[in-house]
Parts: C-alpha cells; structure tokens; sequence
C-alpha cells in the first residue's frame, strides 16, 4: 500500500556547458525501473532554452518530482566535520565557517549540504557542503526561465555519495580526479579505472532500480543514476530541507495546487463532518419530538383512565351504600322508584338525597305551575310535600324545583338529618336510581 508522502515516479535532468541529460523513474509492481532517457548537446547552441523545452517534451516532464543536477560555475563542493545541530541553525553555522573554507570567499553565496556518514562521536557529523554564487546560481538556471520550466530542486551529485561507495568520475566537474572515501583523487591513465568503477556502481545501482543504458551513456548519465538512487532510497526526502537551493520563482506551482486542493478537501471534509451532525441532531430532535408526544399521550390517557376510575369508584360506593342500608330503607328505594315514574314528560330528576324519614329532590321543569301535590298524590299515604322552592335558571326556560318530602304522620317541615346522596336522570318518564 502507498503511503502518504511516497512518490510513484520522477524525473532526473543533469547539466553542464557541453550536455544536458535526463531519465524518467517509474515505480511499477513494487520495482522501480528507468523506463525513458534522452540527451542534447548544448555546445555550440544557439538557444539552449529551446534545447532544454525538448529535452523535457522527450522527459514528459509531468513527473511527481523534477529533480536537475549539475555544476554551477564558481560552485564549490567540500566535506566537513562539525558539530550536530538542526537544518536551519546547520545552515547558519556553515555560512559563518565558509570563508575559512574557501580559497576566495564568494558574493551572496547560497549552500546546500547533506550528512555523509556517522561521526566517531554523537555530537559531531560529517556533512557533504556544495557552495554556489546567487547570482551565479541564477545565470545557471536562465535557460530554464526562458523555456519556463521549473524543478523542484537542484542537488549537486557529490552529496549523495556515500564514503562506502565507488569512486566516482565526473570529467564534468573535476578533469583528472576522481571522488572516493570523501576526497579527490587523482586518476591514473587509461580507462581501466573508469570501467571498474561503471561496473560496481551498475551493482548498486541495481539494488534500487533497473536500468538498460549502453556504455556509450552510462558515464553521461551517472549523475542522474546517483541523484536517482539517492531519491529512492528516502536520503532525499529525509534532508529535503537541507538540500534547498532552488529559489521560489524556479519551484512548480504545483506545490500551490496541492495546497488548494488540500484547502478544499478539508473544506468538503468539514462540510460532509457539519452535514451528519446536523442530521444526526435532527434525527435526535424528531425522535424527541415523537417520544415526547407519546408521553403526553400516555399522560392524557392516565388521566383520563384515572378521571373513569374515580367515577367507577364513587358509583360503586354509592351502589355500595345503598346495598347495605336496611329493609326500610329498601322500601325508600321503592319509593323513589315509584317517584320517578310519576313525573310527568317536561320533567326530569336531576338530584336527590333521602333517609328512612326524608327525601330532598331536585326537578328540571319547563313549566313554571307544576302541582306537586297532584303530581305525588299517589305516594300520599307514605309520603307528604313539606316543603317546595321554583327559581329560574339563568338565560334558560328552565325552572328548578327544590321540594322535600316528609314520611307520613312526621311534622311538616321537619328536615332529616344525616341524608344520602344520588344522582339520577330522567328524559321523558325519568330515570330511576338506586334499583336494585
């Protein structure tokens, strides 16, 4: 699986006054193989930004990463020990030691430097340290303003040379010697030097990637195999900071176009993020919202099942009561019963309280005369009419009738005391109460 940050190809341009030279890296299946290459002669050119346009239509150079190497003029490579210290204070430290390192000191000079190999001692380091005129610098990279092309960095070969590896031929940068062990060695004559070298750095070079270069070309394109070699193996990634060189202006936009779209995934994540909240909230809102209606729900019907209960409840104490009084009493019953069913059409019953001697009603009527005496002339030998009070509803036709009724031979007027209560309804011939 591909991890964040790793690349899937790039591309290796070296330089210098007579060749530019360049090949495309491809990671495939796990391998990484050099499956594009091309070269032009720069001597003698008359517009070596046309030259440079070709070389990267032939390059295809959309790769990942555009790395160029070669040598500045005035470019000054050495190794050096010094004390370990972070990549921006490394920097500033070696800008302070670089007149002593010098034959002549350089204007506005610009560095780049790469660890080399472990020291004896934790505290120090061996760095490799490349050196370059700005101004210089700039000159260098004219062709590639005017082609307007841009690389990602500019890295001068020496430093990704280890002190384990072969020695390493660059007529380019140093005619007559050879880098090996961290220092410049003079070449013998004849190639038997150069060919030993090609054929143990074609070992290594296999170890990272594949590779089908002719002799011819090996030697022009070492440069970029050992730049490659150094990409692929991470020491490129790892000292990024402490290989920049390129100025701003020379870097691909791309790096900006990264960015926006990294702007707007974070924008798109955190919309996506906003949007199943909100849903999730109002999900929780509309099951609220359903519960709690339930609930009122359940409360009206408890309530309501609490308001029939209560009235169950009363009627049965009063049915409970009426059960329970004695044999007169019972005949009371009767006799309301036989009350009931003499009212006439226009009245109704709508309340009633009796005992053994006395029994209060309370009658609905339409008509204002009704004779009660002749209505309850029937129940005269049990009965008689103590008491009777009309008033008139209020806003209605309806006249109420309070009147009392005393058992036979009591004294008028007399009113019981200790009464039971009812209620009863009668529409036509009345409703009779307490039946049992």
């Amino acid at each position: 699986m591909r991890k964040i940050g790793e690349i899937t190809n790039f591309t290796v341009v070296s330089f210098n006054p007579a060749v530019i030279c360049g090949g495309v890296f491809n990671l495939h299946a796990g391998s990484w193989k050099m499956t594009r290459s091309a070269r032009k002669t720069l001597a003698g050119a008359k517009d070596e930004s046309a030259l440079w346009r070709e070389l990267w239509k032939e390059l295809h150079g959309g790769s990942e990463l555009i790395v160029i190497t070669g040598i500045v003029p005035g470019g000054v490579f050495f190794p050096f020990e010094t004390v370990s210290l972070p990549p921006k204070e490394q920097r500033e430290a070696l800008m302070m030691e670089l007149p002593r390192q010098l034959l002549s000191p350089q204007n506005d000079p610009v560095l780049q430097f790469m660890p080399a190999a472990s020291a004896d001692s934790e505290e120090m380091t061996s760095l490799n340290v490349y050196s370059v005129e700005r101004k210089a610098l700039e000159t260098a990279l004219a062709p590639l303003r005017r082609a307007r092309l841009r690389a990602d960095e500019l890295v001068h070969p020496l430093l990704m040379v280890g002190p384990d590896d072969p020695a390493v031929l660059l007529p380019e940068i140093a005619p007559g010697f050879c880098f090996r062990n961290r220092r410049f060695h003079r070449t013998g004559d004849g190639d038997g030097e150069r060919v030993a070298a090609e054929a143990e750095w074609r070992k290594i070079f296999a170890e990272y990637f594949a590779i089908d270069v002719p002799d011819v070309d090996f030697q022009k394109l070492l440069p970029v195999l050992i730049v490659a070699r150094g990409i692929i193996s991470g020491e490129f990634r790892r000292h990024r900071r402490e290989l920049q060189l390129l100025p701003k202006e020379v870097r691909p936009v791309r790096f900006r176009g990264q960015l926006r779209l990294t702007a707007l995934l974070v924008t798109a994540l955190i919309a996506v993020s906003a949007y199943r909240f909100i849903r999730a909230r109002w999900h929780d809102f509309q099951e609220y919202r359903s519960i709690a209606a339930e609930t009122e729900k359940v409360k009206s019907d408890t309530s309501r099942m609490q308001r029939e209960i209560t009235k169950i409840t009363k009627e049965q104490k009063d049915i409970s009561k009426a059960l329970n009084y004695g044999g007169s009493s019972r005949r009371v019953l009767a006799d309301m019963a036989a009350i009931s069913g003499l009212l006439p059409q226009n009245v109704m019953l709508s309340d009633f309280r009796w005992n053994e001697k006395e029994i209060s009603l309370t009658l609905l009527s339409e008509n204002e005369n009704l004779d009660l005496s002749e209505v309850f002339s029937p129940l005269r030998r049990r009965w008689q009419i103590s008491d009777v009070q009309h008033r008139n509803a209020p806003q209605s036709a309806i006249t109420v009738i309070n009147a009392k009724l005393v058992a036979a031979g009591e004294n008028v007027g007399k009113g019981g005391k200790n009464g039971k209560s009812g209620k009863g309804g009668r529409n036509g011939k009345g409703t009779r109460s307490g039946r049992r």
